[in-house]
């Protein structure tokens, strides 16, 4: 195996590195959902109405609703913000890029997230193929021309070489 190799290897993030962030987001998450969901719950008991059906019905679907909308908004806005990653990424110095190596828009980091969660829900294994693709990739990855790479890495590897890693072998 070459040094180039070697550093083209590093610049990915991999399973277990992913895993870690995953589970700082989802403490993240968790910890947001419940704070909203609880300012929810109680403002119609402050403000009197609720025994409203409107109100109850919507006390029944908050929690659903919330575990749809918030981590798809803190996915999506903290992916395509100019930090590049949610902050349990950012803790290991993970961020994500297009095919181009350029940041993701809204629309693009929505769609990451989108597939990422849809194909969880089917199919609970998606995250292993991290671990077997060449450049760990998950199918989110794979469906969106996505890469999660190390920040740290990958500017290491732009110093030693005179052209970006989307005209080398990285992003090929």
């Amino acid at each position: 195996m070459t040094a180039t190799s070697d550093c083209t290897k590093r610049i990915y993030g991999g399973f277990w590195i992913k895993t870690a962030a995953f589970v700082i987001d989802l403490i993240i998450l968790t910890a947001i959902v419940l704070l909203v969901g609880s300012m929810l719950s109680i403002t119609p008991a402050l403000l009197g109405i609720e025994e409203t059906g409107f109100i109850l019905e919507f006390l029944i679907w908050m929690p659903l609703i919330l575990w749809l909308v918030l981590p798809w908004l803190y996915c999506g806005l903290w992916e395509s913000s100019k930090v590049q990653a949610t902050p349990g990424k950012l803790v290991f110095s993970l961020i994500i890029v297009s095919r181009n190596g350029n940041c993701l828009g809204f629309m693009h980091a929505s769609g990451r997230y989108w597939i990422k969660a849809i194909s969880f829900m089917f199919v609970h294994i998606i995250y292993i193929v991290v671990a077997f693709t060449a450049k760990k990739q998950g199918v989110h990855d794979l469906c969106t021309n996505t890469f999660v790479v190390n920040k740290k890495e990958l500017q290491r590897y732009d110093q030693q070489l005179p052209f970006p890693p989307v005209a080398s072998n990285i992003m090929n």
